[in-house]
């Protein structure tokens, strides 16, 4: 099976292909010349004008060429070589220029890309939905308290930084970052599911007017069952025997004979 990663460089143009090879650090010289040039351009950016800083490095970078070129014109003419070729040819012979193919690869990916942005900001500025449009409001807001506290360049830098690092984290760190990612998904799922189970249950309405009559029903056969009871307890009461005046009364109808007869015994 062939790797993401290389399925993606193939259906990539050849620019951004290498822009791709550059960011993941394939061949760190370049990357770390690239990335050293930029930050110090951004730094340098960050605490002086931008058009200084742009003159000063196309100053830079001509006097290093010109300075090149001269030592190795002048070197060829103290050891007396016979090459005449440019020092710098195999820079010149470079092709830098855009090809119709990469162009029109490019064209379609940035429509592709910029449509969907273009109508989703036309939906959000245009309150086709009050929500999103309240959201990115409040979005707008909490960035112009941050930009109050932080400079765009510093934004910038962050950003660069993070684009030189985290590709690369992320190529180290794969199955551990996707291992992650799942379980986010999978818990996300389950909370669609169980929120889709709660809205699914059925609400039955209730008529005020038959709750009353019910409680009213209850009540009355509550009372009922009250009154039963305490006349089943009063019966029982009257009901009962007393022992006591059964004791008298045999005790008083005993002959005299047979109360003389025990006595003698």
């Amino acid at each position: 099976m062939m790797d993401l990663n290389e399925r993606v460089q193939q259906n990539l143009p050849a620019p951004l292909a290498a822009w791709q090879a550059l960011l993941l650090w394939h061949n760190w010289r370049k990357t770390g010349l690239l990335f050293i040039m930029v930050l110090t351009l951004l730094l340098d950016m960050a605490t002086n004008p931008v058009i200084s800083v742009v003159s000063v490095a196309g100053a830079i970078t001509i006097s290093l060429t010109i300075s090149y070129s001269c030592y190795v014109w002048g070197m060829r003419k103290l050891r007396k070589s016979c090459v005449v070729e440019h020092p710098l040819k195999q820079y010149l012979e470079m092709d830098v220029t855009i090809s119709a193919k990469t162009t029109e690869q490019l064209a379609h990916m940035l429509v592709s890309k910029l449509n969907p942005i273009l109508l989703r900001c036309r939906s959000l500025f245009l309150v086709e939905d009050m929500l999103d449009s309240l959201k990115l409001l409040l979005i707008f807001c909490g960035l112009n308290i941050v930009g109050d506290y932080i400079n765009g360049m510093t934004l910038l830098l962050v950003v660069f930084l993070l684009l030189f690092t985290l590709p690369k984290l992320y190529v180290w760190k794969r199955k551990t970052i996707n291992s992650r990612l799942e379980q986010l998904q999978l818990l996300k799922a389950q909370l669609l599911t169980s929120k889709a189970k709660i809205s699914a249950v059925p609400t039955v309405a209730v008529d005020p007017q038959v709750v009353e009559t019910d409680l009213k029903k209850l009540n009355y056969a509550e009372n009922d069952m009250d009154n039963d009871n305490e006349q089943y307890v009063t019966y029982e009461q009257t009901s009962t025997p007393d022992c006591t005046s059964d004791y008298n009364w045999q005790e008083k109808n005993i002959p005299n004979e047979g109360v003389q007869h025990t006595k003698q015994l």
